[in-house]
């Protein structure tokens, strides 16, 4: 599968014209986005940049989204970073519904709940429940907002795909369900308790919207997680002893690569 110049792009009449619109957002023309668009609300582009080959086509406009796009193992793939939250990630998948883009995957962390996860491990979502919402907590109550979240599956040859390459490169990966949570001011231990107890395994900030953006837009997904603190057990804020600390650094500097590799990888899900 190649992206770039020629690729199809959709007609989306009720974001308005595409050409105007991906302007504004990304600083490029459609057809400067690629099939394969990696994604990610904080870790920075540079990391994923030093991987990539040969020129570099920037994605700068002067408000929205930063990103680029190049050149990775011969295959054209474009960059993205976001910002933290679900409004940010389902809007970029929105207007990447106006490029060649095809194949997305996501790149970020979750905060571990179940008892056998630990800092550094890859998590596989299989499914995340929608509880975006700073007002709703307030308004409705954490709980009643837990207990009425829809959840939104990850494919199942989505996660295979990403589980065979994380494998192969040795790692350990760990299943089960997330919880999308509007607001880092909510994961208040009260709140993350009230998780737990209702089988959820671990818990962030955009899933729920990065996957139903993708359904939505008829665009192929991955995801690329792993356990970056355990808010049960101490705030993300706290420092963390040398052994935690070593394993939430290799997950991080591996991300980048791994999700170059799978959409480089010419695997659909």
């Amino acid at each position: 599968m190649s992206g770039g110049a020629g690729s199809p792009v959709r007609n989306r009449p009720e974001l308005g014209d595409p050409a105007r619109v991906v302007r504004t957002v990304f600083g490029c023309a459609p057809d400067e986005v690629s099939e394969r668009v990696v994604v990610t609300p904080f870790i920075p582009l540079k990391n994923f940049r030093r991987h990539v080959d040969g020129p570099v086509t920037e994605l700068a406009p002067p408000f929205f989204y930063k990103g680029f796009t190049a050149a990775f193992s011969g295959a054209r793939v474009t960059v993205v970073h976001t910002g933290v939250g679900p409004s940010r990630v389902g809007d970029c998948l929105a207007f990447l519904s106006l490029t060649p883009a095809r194949r997305v995957a996501f790149v970020g962390a979750v905060g571990g709940l179940a008892p056998e996860l630990a800092i550094g491990d890859w998590f596989e979502p299989v499914e995340a429940a929608d509880g975006e919402g700073f007002s709703r907590y307030l308004r409705e109550g954490f709980d009643a907002v837990v207990s009425a979240a829809p959840r939104h599956p990850v494919p199942e040859a989505a996660r295979g795909a990403v589980r065979r390459l994380l494998e192969a490169r040795g790692f350990r990966v760990r299943q089960g369900s997330v919880f999308t949570v509007g607001s880092i001011a909510a994961e208040c231990p009260g709140h993350l308790r009230a998780l737990r107890r209702a089988g959820y395994d671990a818990v962030e900030m955009e899933l729920s919207a990065f996957l139903a953006a993708a359904s939505h837009h008829g665009l192929e997904p991955a995801v690329f997680t792993y356990v970056s603190d355990l808010p049960l057990e101490k705030p993300l804020w706290a420092p963390l002893p040398a052994e935690q600390a070593a394993a939430l650094r290799a997950a991080y500097r591996a991300a980048p690569l791994l999700a170059l590799e799978w959409a480089a990888s010419g695997e659909s899900p």
